[in-house]
């Protein structure tokens, strides 16, 4: 950024304020509660319902469009989004597109590039004002036009649940500060670290053409967000964390959701592709230690490493065009099934309505 730096009068007063009063009412609170286990039982259920919506909803639904959710899902995603005041679905999309498409560049509007305080929550704070960019598709949705225009109000609403809570509890005051600042503050922080922390600290199994890294401290704190690597490798996929043991709250709870009807079209990158890119990566690094050692060996260990990574690259290649075979053999003989079934379905019908007429002379 060029010449003075110019503050965003609105978010820059709000970050800095809500953690201000964070750092010295929350304290305070905890000390001199009474209640406090509820309090931030409150607090968390709002600190997962809203996060969740950011993962599962402004990250991986409206900006990368990795699964397909029913109207309802679409609705509970927005107005719980919308109270993480990390503005509209729609703007926040704009960005994070723009972020993919520019990643460590100085179109990236969060790149580690300029320091991580910057990608982590300077950038907020910059006056900037630029249209949104990508997301036709997503000004289509009447829904995400309708929370773009309220998200303000909208995220109001939902943030001060825990009021209404402290209010038939008696305890307004503990549930403000625990179930609304201390979360406000929360979910500002553990969101900005993906766009921070992930870029600076953890692994790269999949690749090294950006910044991005799988960090799976930060996963917990962020429903899944932090195997950042996998993500940058390919957005698309609705997980983030792909294997068992790898925490990731938000594809737990699209799969759980795609059982009740409520998602579903779950995008997923075949194993074959991933396990490629792995092999890519340990390939090339691989290569950078034999650098270093005799050339005699060097040599040698370079042609056969070469030649088991082509024949384990054409297996998996070999492996992934026979499922993918297989699966559309599936398709083939299912739409066959069902053609053949609407065929019955139809006959029956004629069948009946002639059996009535006949039974009618009768």
């Amino acid at each position: 950024m060029t010449g003075t730096r110019r503050w965003n009068p609105l978010n820059t007063p709000f970050l800095i304020g809500t953690l201000a009063l964070a750092v010295v009412l929350v304290p305070i609170q905890i000390v001199r509660s009474h209640a406090l286990v509820f309090e931030l039982a409150v607090c968390a259920g709002m600190y997962t319902a809203i996060g969740l919506s950011i993962a599962a909803g402004y990250h991986r639904l409206f900006s990368h469009r990795a699964y397909r959710a029913h109207w309802l899902l679409r609705f509970l995603l927005l107005s719980f989004g919308a109270a993480a005041f990390q503005n509209s679905a729609l703007r926040w999309s704009s960005d994070h597109r723009v972020h993919h498409r520019h990643v460590d560049t100085d179109q990236d509007p969060y790149t580690i590039k300029k320091g991580f305080w910057h990608a982590h929550w300077i950038w907020v704070m910059e006056s900037s004002s630029h249209p949104l960019k990508g997301v036709a598709d997503l000004e289509a949705d009447p829904l995400v036009r309708w929370q773009h225009r309220h998200h303000f109000l909208i995220g109001a609403v939902v943030a001060l649940i825990p009021a209404a809570i402290g209010l038939a509890t008696h305890n307004l005051y503990g549930h403000l500060v625990i179930g609304l600042l201390l979360r406000i503050v929360l979910t500002h922080h553990s969101t900005f670290l993906i766009n921070s922390a992930a870029h600076v600290f953890g692994t790269q199994p999949y690749t090294d053409a950006n910044t991005a890294r799988d960090n799976g401290l930060l996963a917990p704190l962020t429903f899944g967000e932090g195997y950042h690597n996998f993500h940058h490798m390919w957005p698309g996929d609705y997980r983030n964390g792909i294997r068992w043991y790898q925490w990731d709250t938000a594809k737990w709870l699209l799969v759980a959701l795609s059982w009740v009807g409520l998602a579903d079209k779950l995008r997923r990158i075949p194993d074959e592709v991933i396990q490629r890119a792995k092999l890519a990566m340990e390939e090339k690094r691989l290569t950078a230690r034999l650098a270093t050692a005799h050339p005699s060996v060097a040599e040698e260990l370079r042609t056969r490493l070469a030649s088991a990574r082509q024949r384990m690259d054409h297996a998996l290649v070999a492996l992934q065009e026979q499922r993918e075979s297989l699966k559309t053999h599936r398709d083939e003989w299912r739409t066959a099934m069902l053609k053949r079934r609407a065929e019955v379905q139809m006959a029956w019908a004629e069948w009946k309505a002639t059996r009535f007429l006949v039974r009618r002379l009768a």
